[in-house]
């Protein structure tokens, strides 16, 4: 838009008072537009409004619009003033449009209400199903485990009965009365899943159902804690061996020990420094376990060993008398010598017995002499080890020689009445270290120890 002025009336006054002529600027070509042009005067100002004709349509046609808003409007006031007719029937059909709305409502809430329920049931269904899988799992579990268990003691009571059997076997040889408990046997997997069978006396077959998927039945349940139980009273059978064939041991390796002592000879383990040991009574708990099985066999070892050294000493000592049960016709110490009247030593026993009876030796051992020797007559003498010689005098004939070997109750020579005698009879000597002693020293408690070994 532009703005025109009117030349005024009024000319600017120059310096010399006239008015001077002004001059205006020649107007600036104005580009042609399209459209219409409307002018305005305002006063003196005159206003050139353009117009283009897609402003003039967008002008006609929102008349347009108004007109026809305007005419519509009137027409809904006046059909307003029209009264409405509400009939019966229109009541009945709003009122069953209603039902039908409130029973769709209800129908969907219901719906809804069963869709939330099915759905907690199939959760509550799913997470109990999960439930019994673990469940089932855990079982599986359980029963491996049981029956492993079981297994495992079964190959462990297998172990310790081989153990036991050697140790009574040699205990038996020794003379003790062991009764050893019957083997359990050993387990065996059959089928799919695992199976056992163990019974410590009649040994009937016992055998585990099988347990594939997991379910233990109260079946297994039941036969498992049988086999435990037969498992529990086999290993207390064992340990109770193990402990009575402890006592036997060491009673006889205490009894050995007291004889040895009767004859100054001293045991393994008594009064030892090296086996001085204290302490309180702690007794160990009372179910079966491998280590106190172990413990008791271990004990049971070091009395064996015990025994074995005690025996040894007591081996090795003359305790039976060369004749038996010959009469003694002479005992040893003082007596009236039987030639010269007069108090004399009798340094051994002498056994009534007839000319050319055999004569053994009482322990085996090395001959270091065998020939005549003064009023021994023809004599032979024995060494045992340990200082320990055995003599025989007054022999009507010598079968060994010096340096032979012999063997307890081997035959050594003949009973006589050679050398410083009044008659037929043998001439028993022990002699500790060269020195000698009574022979019943050793004979007399040799009975008990007979017992013994």
């Amino acid at each position: 838009m532009q703005t025109a002025h009117r030349p005024s009336s009024h000319s600017p006054v120059a310096p010399s008072g006239r008015p001077a002529a002004k001059r205006r600027p020649a107007p600036r070509p104005q580009p042609a537009r399209s459209g219409t042009r409307v002018i305005v005067a305002h006063g003196d100002i005159l206003h050139a409004v353009h117009v283009s004709r897609r402003l003039i349509v967008s002008v006609a046609i929102g008349l347009l619009l108004l007109v026809g808003i305007s005419a519509g409007g009137a027409t809904l006031y006046f059909s307003r003033e029209t009264p409405a007719v509400f009939t019966d029937a229109d009541e009945a059909v709003l009122r069953q449009a209603m039902e039908t709305v409130i029973r769709q409502r209800r129908e969907g809430e219901l719906k809804a209400k069963l869709s939330n329920a099915y759905e907690s049931k199939l959760a509550d269904l799913k997470g109990e199903m999960d439930r019994l899988a673990e469940r089932q799992q855990m079982d599986k579990s359980t029963v491996e485990q049981a029956v492993g268990r079981v297994l495992d003691r079964q190959e462990q009571l297998a172990k310790r009965q081989d153990l036991l059997a050697r140790i009574t076997d040699a205990a038996k040889r020794a003379g003790f009365d062991v009764k050893v408990p019957v083997a359990t046997p050993r387990p065996k997997k059959k089928g799919n899943g695992p199976s056992a069978s163990a019974t410590p006396v009649a040994r009937p077959q016992i055998q585990l159902a099988s347990v594939a998927g997991g379910h233990l039945k109260p079946a297994d349940v039941a036969r498992i804690a049988k086999i435990e139980t037969d498992v529990d009273a086999m290993e207390k059978a064992q340990e109770a061996t193990v402990a009575g064939l402890t006592r036997s041991v060491a009673t006889r390796a205490d009894r050995i020990a007291a004889v040895l002592k009767r004859v100054g000879r001293k045991a393994p383990g008594a009064g030892n420094d090296d086996d001085a040991v204290g302490g309180p009574f702690v007794p160990l708990p009372d179910d079966p376990s491998p280590a106190r099985f172990a413990l008791g066999v271990k004990t049971l070892s070091a009395e064996l060993d015990r025994l074995a050294a005690t025996r040894r000493i007591a081996l090795s000592l003359p305790w039976d008398a060369p004749l038996g049960n010959a009469p003694i016709s002479s005992g040893f110490g003082a007596r009236t010598d039987p030639f010269l009247g007069r108090p004399a030593m009798h340094t051994g026993v002498d056994f009534r017995a007839p000319t050319g009876y055999s004569a053994p030796a009482a322990l085996g051992g090395t001959v270091i002499s065998a020939g005549w020797d003064g009023g021994y007559g023809n004599m032979v003498d024995i060494d045992h080890g340990n200082g320990i010689v055995t003599r025989y005098g007054h022999l009507s004939a010598i079968k060994v020689k010096v340096g032979q070997k012999v063997a307890e109750g081997q035959e050594i020579g003949k009973v006589g009445s050679t050398g410083r005698s009044t008659g037929s009879h043998l001439h028993y000597e022990i002699r500790i270290n060269g020195k000698p002693i009574d022979p019943m020293t050793y004979i007399v408690p040799g009975r008990d120890m007979a017992r013994l070994l």
